[in-house]
């Protein structure tokens, strides 16, 4: 008889740390999903950062060529033409 009430009580024992560990995997689940969608947010704001600095770069830079190239215009005596324009514009004469 002492058996069956040891075993009964173990077997409740046994039961109640099941529930307490149900208990702790739920919350534990609960702040991962929340952690989870705040470090999806994070890496969308990441995203974004990284696409804005890319094309804030190219900007940059085709800004400073055209700024370049208008200012190599502005400081060539008028009529004479850049030497790209004129390599462009003759015949190939066959030697290089």
């Amino acid at each position: 008889m002492e058996e069956v009430i040891l075993m009964g009580s173990l077997f409740e024992e046994l039961e109640a740390r099941e529930a307490v560990a149900r208990v702790r995997v739920d919350e534990l689940e609960e702040q991962l999903a929340e952690v989870t969608g705040r470090l999806e947010e994070a890496r969308e704001d990441l995203g974004r950062l990284r696409i804005a600095r890319e094309t804030v770069s190219e900007v940059m830079a085709e800004m400073s060529a055209n700024a370049s190239a208008r200012q190599t215009q502005s400081r060539k005596p008028s009529g004479q033409t850049s030497p790209r324009r004129h390599l462009r514009t003759q015949e190939p004469s066959g030697t290089w």
